[in-house]
């Protein structure tokens, strides 16, 4: 089962969303929410504030980060899911990957997603790659069959195109 570090900070500004809503959690309160995720805490690091959570079903990498533990906490305690609207906003983005002809071979399937309106902390980054990883270790069978990178955005050069 994954095992995930995250920050008990960033998980409290996740939680909470708002800055004036913003509050302490204890750890037994935490360790009571992380049944919700069917997780559990195997370490806490109160200098650092890392806490390293077990989580018991791998059939949810939504909840291998600390955004979607925080996310599944709040829909159980709002009694509802929050508004997505990028997800109902049609885009004609002049984003672009080109595929060369005989990539296939290589690489059948290649996907992409550009975010935006987030701002990468040093904590941030850490949890991204850590979530990177956990994919392509699991469903990538260890890097075998699953190639996966965060870059940053403004520095790419459109259209992409792949290449051998």
């Amino acid at each position: 089962m994954p095992t995930i570090t995250i920050y008990k900070d960033d998980f409290q500004s996740l939680l909470y969303q708002s800055p004036s809503a913003n509050r302490a959690v204890s750890i037994e309160e935490l360790e009571a929410w992380l049944m919700l995720a069917k997780g559990e805490l195997k370490g806490y690091n109160p200098e650092t504030g890392e806490l390293r959570i077990e989580l018991q079903d791998s059939n949810r990498p939504d909840l291998w980060c600390c955004e979607g533990i925080a996310r599944q906490i709040r829909i159980k305690q709002q009694g509802k899911l929050s508004p997505y609207p990028f997800f109902s906003e049609k885009s004609h983005s002049q984003v672009q990957i080109i595929v060369k002809p005989g990539i296939e071979q290589v690489r059948p399937y290649v996907a992409a997603c550009a975010a935006r309106g987030y701002r990468v902390t040093t904590e941030g980054l850490a949890q991204l790659i850590q979530t990177q990883e956990k994919l392509a270790e699991i469903f990538g069978h260890k890097r075998k069959t699953v190639s996966i990178g965060i870059y940053q955005l403004p520095k790419i050069n459109f259209p992409v195109r792949t290449s051998l």
